[in-house]
């Protein structure tokens, strides 16, 4: 064979590979494309019925918080609410739970009408103390969530101090929606300051009271002056045997009419709770955490939910 035509032959096998390299590559990448878009996709949908259950969730317990407050006027966690719950269905399962805000200290209370609400600074303070945080944060909290930019207090914190951080940004000056807004403020932005702080406080609205029947000891501890980790356990230890009827009666029970002086912004009964619903649905994982406003007459509305984090 000349020599010519057998270099023509190897030039078109050299071709023919080539062509079939790249059609074999672009077929693998068309392969897994595709894959990752069937992946995906199942993940949509597994998601949106996640939330669905989710939804369900939410109704199941709206319905069952307000049979609670037409059979009873108090709220402790001996309760049917109290108790976590798990669904299983085809292809997946949901479990919820119903948590007390008004079990931690509520951080919107800090100001009332625009102004510093003194009793519920005094009860942070003791708080912050407990937890071996400085007391004075609470100024920053205050400044955070009140309307004005003024910084009126000794170590608050407003726009002028925010602005020249590194990355700036502006204060909130209302309510917070969510206690991981305290990672913004200052002296909150070591991440160790506020995961001591954040199993004891919460964000919802302003008016409600600590419940005296579910709180932590060291929210308990925080209510006066005088209260020490004794008494708090001992208060732990008598409604754990019989939920407290009132304040008064949690007072006399435990002889602390001299140390309890106040009993404002104090309840047996919750107005606000959390509840956490995780819902698996094939290879999908979803958490929700839905806030839950339950009324004098027992009418309870979903007031938010968020994925993933509270």
């Amino acid at each position: 064979m000349p020599q010519h035509h057998r270099l023509q032959d190897g030039v078109a096998i050299i071709t023919a590979l080539l062509i079939m390299t790249i059609v074999a590559t672009v077929g693998i990448t068309l392969a897994t494309h595709l894959q990752l878009d069937v992946r995906r996709t199942s993940n949509i949908i597994a998601n949106e019925q996640a939330l669905i259950f989710v939804s369900g969730a939410e109704e199941l317990s709206r319905y069952g918080l307000q049979l609670d407050r037409e059979n009873n006027s108090i709220d402790d966690y001996k309760e049917e609410w109290a108790k976590p719950q798990t669904f299983p269905f085809e292809g997946g399962s949901l479990k919820g739970q119903l948590s007390d805000l008004q079990a931690c200290f509520n951080i919107n209370s800090l100001v009332a009408g625009n102004a510093v609400n003194p009793l519920a600074k005094e009860r942070f303070q003791r708080l912050l103390s407990t937890l071996t945080l400085n007391p004075s944060l609470a100024d920053a909290v205050i400044d955070w969530i009140d309307s004005n930019v003024d910084t009126s207090l000794p170590d608050g914190a407003e726009d002028g101090y925010y602005m020249n951080l590194e990355k700036p940004y502006r204060t909130a000056n209302q309510a917070m929606q969510s206690p991981s807004e305290l990672r913004l403020v200052k002296g909150f932005e070591a991440t160790e300051a506020y995961n001591i702080l954040a199993p004891f406080v919460c964000a919802f609205g302003q008016s409600a009271g600590i419940n005296v029947n579910t709180a932590r000891e060291e929210v308990l501890i925080s209510l006066a002056r005088d209260m020490t980790p004794a008494l708090a356990k001992q208060i732990i230890a008598e409604r754990t045997d019989k939920a407290y009827d009132s304040v008064n009666d949690m007072i006399t029970r435990n002889s602390l009419s001299k140390v309890i002086t106040s009993i404002d912004q104090l309840s047996v009964a919750t107005d606000y709770f959390l509840l956490t619903t995780e819902v698996a649905v094939a290879q999908s994982r979803v958490q929700v955490y839905s806030v839950l406003w339950r009324q004098a007459s027992g009418k309870t509305s979903v007031l938010m939910h968020s994925i993933g984090a509270y």
